[in-house]
Formats: C-alpha cells, sequence, structure tokens
C-alpha cells in the first residue's frame, strides 16, 4: 500500500478534486466535447501562467536585487517546478485543435479572406513546431531560474536580462499562437505584453498569499527600517499591477480610436451572453478593490489585509484569463464541463505546486549531482 509523508497530504485534497474532474470531462466528451477542450485550454492557460509570471519575478529580481525577491523566493521557485507539467496539460488539446481553433479545420475554403491569407503562419505542422522551440525554450530558462536561485543565492544580472529577452519573446509567439489565434481576425500589438504582466501579477499574488498563510511577513524588518516586509512585497504586486491596468486600458483606447469593426468584435463578444458581468467582476477585483487597499498602508501591514489583497488579485486574474480566452469558444456562457475542466486541469496543477512546497530539496539541481556523483 502507497504511504504519503505528512507533508504530502495537502496534496490529497487537489488530487481527489482532479480525479473526480477526469471523470466528469471524460463523460462530458460523449455529450458536448467541444465545451470540454474549451474549458480545459481556459483552465490549462490559467495554470501555465504561473510558472511563466514566477519565472518573470525570480528573473527581474536578479536585476533589481532586494529582499521582496528574497522572500518570494521560495514560493516562486514551486511555481517554475510545475513548468513540465503545465505544458503537459495543453497536448490533450491537440488531438482535436478543430474545437478551439476557427483555423485548423481540413477545408479552409469556409474561411473569411483575412483569415485564409494568415494560413502562412496558421497551420498545424508550424504550430506545433513553434511550441516545441518556445516549450524547449522555456523549460531551459526553468531548470537556469531553479538553478540559478538556490539556497540564498539569485540569478546574475546578465543571465536575467538575457533570460527575460528570451522569455518575452517567447510569450510573443505563444499568445498570438494559443489566444490570439482563437479569433484571428482581431489583431493587437499590445496583446503580449498584457499576457505577460497578467501571468507575473498572478505569480506575485498566489505568492504573496502563500506566504501571508505560512509566514508572519508583515512584522519582519523589510527593506529599510520604516517598512515591513509584507509592505515591501505588497508595493511589488501593486506595481505589477499597475502595468496590467495601464496595457488593458491602452489596448482598449486603442481599438476604441481606431474604429475597426473586426477589433470591436473583440469587446462586443465579451460584452454580452453574461460575460458583461465577468468584466465587471474582472475590473472589481483585479483593479477597483485592490487599489484602494493597496493606498492604505495599515492594510499592508496587516495580515489579513495582505490575505484580502493577494485573495482578491488571485480571483481576479483566474476572472481576466477566463473572459480573455473562454467567450469566443463554445456556447454562450461557462458550463458544468468547464467546470469538470477547470477541477481536472486545477487540481493536477495544485498538488504538484503542494508537493513542489512541501518538498524543496528536490528542486536543488546541484545537490542533486553531488549526490548522484
Amino acid at each position: 500500500m502507497m504511504r504519503f509523508a505528512a507533508a504530502d497530504r495537502p496534496a490529497l485534497v487537489p488530487l481527489g478534486i482532479a480525479a473526480a474532474g477526469l471523470l466528469l470531462c471524460a463523460a462530458a466528451l460523449f455529450l458536448v466535447p467541444v465545451i470540454v477542450f474549451a474549458g480545459w485550454l481556459t483552465a490549462a492557460l490559467f495554470a501555465l501562467g504561473f510558472p511563466l509570471g514566477a519565472m518573470s519575478v525570480l528573473m527581474i529580481h536578479g536585476l533589481t536585487g532586494g529582499r521582496w525577491g528574497e522572500v518570494m523566493r521560495p514560493p516562486l521557485r514551486a511555481m517554475v517546478a510545475t513548468l513540465p507539467l503545465a505544458l503537459i496539460l495543453l497536448l490533450p488539446l491537440l488531438f482535436r485543435p478543430d474545437f478551439i481553433f476557427p483555423w485548423a479545420v481540413s477545408d479552409p475554403s469556409g474561411l473569411p479572406e483575412t483569415v485564409r491569407l494568415k494560413l502562412a503562419y496558421l497551420n498545424m505542422p508550424l504550430f506545433l513546431l513553434r511550441f516545441v522551440v518556445y516549450a524547449a525554450a522555456w523549460l531551459v530558462l526553468a531548470w537556469m531560474t531553479l538553478k540559478g536561485t538556490e539556497g540564498k543565492g539569485r540569478l546574475g544580472g546578465r543571465t536575467s536580462a538575457l533570460g527575460l529577452v528570451i522569455h518575452a519573446f517567447a510569450i510573443a509567439v505563444f499568445s498570438t499562437d494559443w489566444m490570439l489565434s482563437l479569433e484571428p481576425d482581431f489583431t493587437s500589438t499590445v496583446y503580449a505584453l498584457l499576457e505577460a504582466s497578467a501571468e507575473i501579477v498572478g505569480a506575485s499574488a498566489l505568492a504573496l498569499f502563500v506566504l501571508a498563510v505560512t509566514r508572519s511577513v508583515e512584522t519582519l524588518p523589510g527593506g529599510d527600517s520604516r517598512t515591513a516586509l509584507g509592505e515591501d512585497v505588497a508595493n511589488m504586486l501593486f506595481g505589477f499591477m499597475l502595468t496590467w491596468a495601464y496595457l488593458a486600458f491602452m489596448q482598449w483606447v486603442i481599438i476604441w480610436a481606431g474604429d475597426l469593426p473586426d477589433d470591436i468584435r473583440w469587446y462586443m463578444l465579451r460584452s454580452e451572453s453574461g460575460w458583461q458581468y465577468l468584466l465587471l467582476l474582472l475590473v472589481f477585483l483585479q483593479f477597483t478593490a485592490p487599489f484602494a487597499g493597496f493606498l492604505v498602508r495599515a492594510m499592508k501591514r496587516s495580515h489579513s489585509g495582505l490575505l484580502w489583497l493577494a485573495g482578491a488579485l488571485l480571483a481576479g486574474h483566474f476572472a481576466d484569463v477566463a473572459w480573455r480566452i473562454r467567450p469566443p469558444l463554445a456556447g454562450d456562457a461557462a458550463a458544468w464541463p468547464d467546470l469538470a475542466a477547470f477541477a481536472a486541469v486545477g487540481g493536477l496543477w495544485l498538488a504538484g505546486f503542494l508537493f513542489a512546497r512541501a518538498h524543496p530539496q528536490s528542486l536543488s539541481l546541484s545537490r542533486r549531482r553531488a549526490v548522484d556523483g
């Protein structure tokens, strides 16, 4: 009989949720397979954003330094360690790409002319080749990040700068392939930056939430004698949130000013059939309420205040991903197969994250080499 250590028991709950979600997904595949794929894509992109965002934050800290990055390092490293699992969770979608990508059909003659002109780029052979290339680049960056942040170390400035350049290019290609191509008529030159900033917000919010649950960061000394460590972390998260909000607002302003029908349709689709309520919730959770909270110093120095700020941003980040990804896919609104896919993907990723958190020694690459030697 398999026995689990006490440290591994928290991962059993999300594993149980994932098992139930997988069973429901298997049943739904016989009824509404397109909705299952739609929910799975949304959940998988949400899960993948955490390790990608965590790598970004660790590389930013490699350039800037600061105690905020030192205290955030353990949960961020655990997120980075889930990258292989998050990439694997995308693979089931490749069995029927035509369920989610309108351009991945056997007969492209029925597609609009503007989409047919993009088929030199949007075709499955090149799509799979690009996926292999940026997935391999991310895995190498993850290895370098974990190796460079072992113990109390942090990434060097040159390594971080080069890593961020490669990472940014990979996110640009990835967001075009897996997000923008869901609606190939839509174009946005800022979308890759918007996705990268959203990933950083999500990873930073999760790291702060874990820290607030496990440590009294609001009582530890920060970068100077006038600030607490929790306040430093909250201020960094505030900056990341403002960057995301600026990019999201600028995309809307530019599309509104351009008055282009194909681009306006992207917003119109997300402003009907109930998705407008998710948009209002997104704005409240990922900007309005946290913005007000971040301005109150007492809240950033409060244990419950840090939990509230991190929790609101986490919920807002999920709403952001769901609002951007789910509306153009099957169905007018979310259904129970979506919830089953969220449970399956979310449970598997959370179990992997909790396992990495419970076994930080497993992320020590140098120690592993020493033992192997």
